[in-house]
């Protein structure tokens, strides 16, 4: 189970206790406390397994990760998500209550790294080819650069 961030996993412990499922999360969002079995740590991007990638964005909380399965699928928690109107991905100012700069920093780094879904916590999933979702998210940089 993979844990994006600190809010929202209310039913963490009885999906572990349900399906035997270990449990990814950062140290940074409390990991320790809630006695999570796989703890990351860091701003690197960490393997997990040879298709699954942990990584790392500071945005809408001090730390956020985002997972990538074999390069095609991005889980994006809260800060990253496709927008029917824009028909962009697009960003929510509204939660990065950490730090805007960080969360355009964030989505800076992803532009790194190859997807084709995007499956955010909140917000429309997209799907497309990964040159388009790569435009996709340079628009979405831009545009955010613009609300500073």
């Amino acid at each position: 189970m993979l844990l994006t961030h600190k809010d929202d996993i209310a039913a963490h412990e009885s999906f572990r206790a349900r399906f035997g499922t270990t449990r990814t999360m950062h140290r940074a969002d409390g990991a320790a406390r809630l006695q999570i079995e796989q703890v990351i740590d860091g701003e690197e991007s960490i393997a997990l397994d040879e298709d699954l990638l942990a990584i790392p964005t500071l945005a809408t909380l001090a730390v956020m990760w985002c997972f990538s399965h074999k390069q095609k699928f991005l889980f994006t928690g809260d800060h990253l998500a496709w927008s029917p109107v824009r028909e962009t991905l697009t960003a929510f100012r509204s939660v990065a209550w950490y730090s805007w700069p960080e969360q355009i920093r964030s989505m800076e780094k992803l532009l790194a790294y190859e997807f084709e879904w995007v499956l955010p916590g909140h917000g429309d999933m997209h799907h497309d080819s990964a040159a388009n979702m790569k435009s996709y998210l340079e628009r979405c940089i831009a545009w955010m650069k613009t609300r500073n």
